[in-house]
């Protein structure tokens, strides 16, 4: 492999897609230089970049119930050096907050089999606190303001939300 990559080529030294790089370079987070109309990476600072990365992944519950929208977030979080997994119901998350103690949970309000209050309630009674983010198309909800009574500083992100935005909160999570 060449010391200097285009997107193409570092897209497949990272095994990541090119949309992900695109998200990762818009936020800031990956090491590029922009040459013209093309980005150009510099393989021993992306080996660099990579090394902290691993250093520094977060443990990410998504808990979601559109498939393509839990599968995209969770897509892009493990493409960013993350530990993450989702749930598409209340059950399944539950039962994962109990073998894993996740640092970040980006969590939907309406589910199938509950709501995202049902798992706020089981995170406030835990051992382990993960911070909370609210990812919902009803940030006006009344189930909101239960939310914030038990988790006041709780992020509430309205649908469609930006996976820039969610790159980053997992970041800020992991500088803590």
């Amino acid at each position: 492999m060449t010391e200097v990559m285009d997107l193409t080529q570092l897209a497949s030294y990272l095994k990541m897609s090119q949309a992900s790089l695109y998200h990762l370079l818009a936020a800031g987070k990956i090491p590029g230089t922009k040459v013209g109309k093309q980005w150009r990476f510099s393989k021993p600072t992306v080996d660099e970049w990579l090394q902290g990365r691993k250093q520094r992944a977060a443990d990410i519950l998504v808990v979601e119930d559109d498939p393509l929208i839990l599968q995209t977030i969770v897509k892009v979080l493990q493409e960013a050096g993350h530990q993450c997994v989702g749930a598409d119901t209340v059950a399944r998350a539950l039962s994962l907050l109990t073998e894993i103690a996740f640092d970040l949970v980006f969590l939907d309000l309406l589910l199938p089999d509950g709501t995202g209050l049902d798992v706020v309630n089981a995170v406030a009674g835990a051992d382990a606190q993960p911070e909370l983010v609210m990812v919902t198309a009803h940030p006006g909800h009344e189930l909101i303001d239960e939310i914030r009574r038990l988790v006041p500083k709780i992020t509430v992100l309205q649908k469609p939300v930006r996976l820039e935005a969610l790159l980053e909160l997992a970041g800020n999570v992991v500088h803590k």
